[in-house]
């Protein structure tokens, strides 16, 4: 990933339209953040509808397909702090955060290894209607670490319409912005194939990530379309399926208000591990002192990040033993305000709030 770089800025086209907006998505409110756990519902496909303005999409009835379909971030490399995972459905999305930018590097899961040599766009702030990225992507990688793969596309993403969204149990999103991502790729390994991956993503003000998505994977084929290059083409639906992030639990498991602290989940993950916890003093001037009993071996690291999650100051990893541990995170070069302390234990996190003084 060290060329990463140099090619972010070759990739990336971003075409402002600011038209008037009810909504417009920024860093501090819609990046993706280390320690955020959501849980998902998958549901029956929605059809998206039109783009546009003043539209209603009603999606109050929904037919639950998986109610726990679950999503993490963490960091897993303290080395590289801007880099960022998504643990979803057995696979690990990797993310590359800088300045205004959000981009994806690489996936992996049982299977396969993906990295990618030239980095996909995925967002870039602010976004609001009618505003347009494109970017073009290539990667390289294996398949059951004996079957070589590459992987080379583009991917266009439009803010294409604005609207009510009525959600079940009465919810309604007043002001939903719906981000529309075309995702168009060849992949090449025994076999080539030229797949499409188009999803709609509802987003609702206030609400860090989408409140509903819509995703359908088309494959190409020979047939009665031309491509590019005058081949006949044709094109089938291999998947298609929606998800529902009920907004209220959104509230519950991604922190919002920066100076209400997180409870830490009880008896599971990284609480499981990391217990009895004392961080003193808070408020904090200088240094903060932790002590706490770890029910296992693992390996622990500190991480503090500001209200926008970017990580300011960080311990290195220790392999450390079952029982009782210390350690001391220098604070005295930040400013006063709230910080979240992150608590990094093995591949999980929990974090809690600090106050700097």
């Amino acid at each position: 990933m060290n060329k990463l770089t140099n090619l972010l800025f070759l990739c990336c086209v971003l075409i402002p339209i600011h038209a008037q907006t009810s909504q417009r998505l920024s860093t501090d409110r819609n990046a993706y953040r280390a320690a955020d756990q959501i849980v998902k519902q998958q549901v029956e496909f929605k059809d998206p509808g039109s783009s546009g303005r003043n539209l209603t999409w009603d999606f109050s009835m929904l037919q639950a397909l998986n109610e726990e379909y679950k999503l993490d971030y963490f960091i897993p490399d303290s080395l590289q702090m801007n880099r960022l995972c998504g643990m979803e459905h057995n696979t690990r999305y990797y993310y590359l955060q800088q300045a205004d930018s959000l981009w994806a590097v690489g996936f992996e899961n049982s299977t396969t290894f993906m990295e990618y040599i030239i980095p996909e766009l995925k967002l870039k702030f602010p976004y609001a209607y009618s505003d347009t990225l494109f970017s073009q992507f290539e990667g390289k990688g294996q398949y059951c670490n004996r079957l070589n793969l590459a992987v080379k596309g583009y991917t266009r993403i439009i803010a294409d319409a604005e609207g009510e969204l009525k959600l079940p149990q009465s919810e309604s999103v007043k002001k939903a912005l719906r981000v529309r991502t075309i995702r168009h790729y060849t992949e090449t390994g025994k076999d080539s194939i030229e797949m499409t991956l188009d999803t709609y993503a509802w987003y609702a003000e206030g609400i860090r990530y989408p409140v509903f998505e819509s995703v359908k994977t088309t494959l190409s084929k020979k047939g009665d379309r031309k491509d590019e290059v005058g081949e006949s083409m044709k094109d089938s639906t291999v998947f298609a399926t929606s998800f529902y992030y009920p907004p209220e639990k959104q509230l519950e498991q991604v922190q919002t208000d920066p100076i209400a602290p997180t409870p830490p989940d009880a008896a599971t993950g990284a609480a499981s591990v990391f217990t009895e916890a004392s961080w003193q003093p808070n408020p904090v001037v200088d240094n903060m002192n932790i002590t706490y009993k770890l029910t296992r071996q693992a390996v622990i690291w500190f991480s503090v990040s500001n209200n926008a999650g970017i990580p300011l100051c960080q311990t290195s990893p220790s392999n450390q033993s079952e029982g009782f541990n210390s350690t001391t995170i220098p604070m005295g070069g930040l400013i006063t305000g709230v910080y979240t302390l992150n608590v990094h234990v093995d591949d999980m996190m929990m974090k809690m709030n600090v106050v700097k003084k």
